[in-house]
């Protein structure tokens, strides 16, 4: 998935996902996207205040989430 296709996904949907075998959930009450992975609890107390904030910031299995996007399916 390209970073314009997931931005255009956003606008409507809450993904959760797999990568690697680990999962990853987003949601964004209220404009804020907060993320949830199997593999790093710790990323409950993350918040991002943009679509490439999140994109950007969200570090997963040691990349960034905009760099894994290719590999990711979204159900």
């Amino acid at each position: 998935m390209t970073a314009d296709a997931f931005k255009k996904m956003m606008a409507c949907n809450e993904p959760d996902f797999s990568y690697n075998g680990q999962d990853y959930s987003i949601c964004w009450p209220d404009g804020k996207y907060y993320v949830t992975a199997s593999d790093n609890p710790g990323d409950i107390d993350l918040v991002f205040h943009s679509l490439d904030d999140l994109l950007d910031r969200w570090i997963i299995q040691g990349k960034p989430l905009r760099q894994i996007l290719p590999d990711i399916q979204f159900d």
